[in-house]
């Protein structure tokens, strides 16, 4: 990810998948900075990061620093399908990968005496040798199926592509962002890319994949800045929590995260979360300097300031 900052790679963002990418220099840098939060949570230990950025406009910095943290993400290791299978109690929930679909179920049995083996789960049998990924779940809302999403060329240029199934079947899950839903859903429609790649571009739904609704599968929480006190406290499973705008930025200090990222929109005539932000840093924090320790200068027309506290 270190080449989307001053790098030869180019980012463009469009509205739909067929309009053309518009270059900004602001959209590699705020990738970059969920990139580098995530590699800074992974040997930081028993304090918690945050950061806060002041942007002119929020739109889309949650969503990319978000798709940045999701970039960054490490591939889980999974077993064979039909291993997978055989360690299986009936009743176990399961997400199956296949060439077509996503799919969330309930495991009922593995018969290996059909040739080729087939599994039965989620109310269907299916062929083990088309099964690209299985993997057991902890828990299932409600049995369901998607069309399995094509990794684009941010995908590809992450290498996310090379465990693409594998992610699909296991994802981390561990990001959530809270802000205004509707604005945030607009931001999920959009399309990033680099410059001039021959490769589709990569949704930032897909890449999020964010759980609202029915999913089959999901790398990201939602929640509703208006209603966030009534999901409290954020599951323990979530190493990252994106606050988006001053709504959201009012719980900082219930929000026990390894990573809070805070974005502040300057466009707004109201201090309040900004003045949470350098109380929560004046108090019990210890500094950090977002170039020398994360390696990530704030690009221009973005102030940002980042620091420590105890968890």
């Amino acid at each position: 990810m270190a080449s989307l900052q001053g790098g030869p790679v180019r980012l463009v963002l469009s509205m739909s998948y067929d309009e053309p990418g518009r270059a900004a220099p602001w959209i590699g840098p705020l990738l970059a900075l969920g990139a580098r939060a995530a590699r800074y949570s992974r040997k930081s230990i028993g304090r918690q990061l945050v950061i806060a950025l002041s942007v002119p406009k929020r739109d889309f910095a949650a969503s990319l620093i978000g798709c940045g943290w999701v970039l960054a993400s490490q591939a889980p290791t999974l077993t064979a399908p039909l291993d997978a299978l055989r360690d299986m109690e009936p009743g176990q929930p399961l997400r199956a990968v296949n060439s077509r679909q996503v799919i969330a179920g309930v495991f009922s049995y593995l018969d290996e005496r059909a040739h080729p083996p087939q599994a039965h789960f989620a109310g269907s049998s299916w062929r083990i040798d088309g099964i690209r990924a299985l993997a057991p779940i902890t828990e299932l809302d409600q049995p369901e199926r998607a069309p399995r999403p094509e990794p684009g060329s941010l995908e590809h240029m992450a290498r996310l592509d090379q465990a693409w199934d594998d992610r699909l079947a296991r994802p981390a899950a561990d990001l959530a962002i809270v802000g205004t839903l509707a604005w945030l859903k607009e931001d999920f429609e959009a399309h990033l890319a680099r410059q001039n790649d021959q490769l589709p571009s990569s949704r930032i739904g897909s890449l999020l994949m964010p759980k609202i609704g029915r999913v089959a599968t999901w790398f990201t929480l939602v929640y509703s800045s208006a209603s966030l006190a009534d999901h409290l406290p954020i599951p323990g499973s979530v190493n990252a929590v994106i606050l988006d705008g001053n709504g959201a930025i009012k719980y900082l200090s219930e929000i026990e995260a390894p990573v809070v990222i805070c974005v502040l929109d300057r466009s707004v005539a109201d201090e309040t979360a900004a003045e949470l932000v350098i109380q929560l840093r004046n108090t019990r924090s210890e500094p950090l300097s977002l170039n020398n320790d994360l390696g990530w200068p704030p690009p221009a027309g973005v102030e940002a300031l980042a620091f420590t506290v105890a968890l």
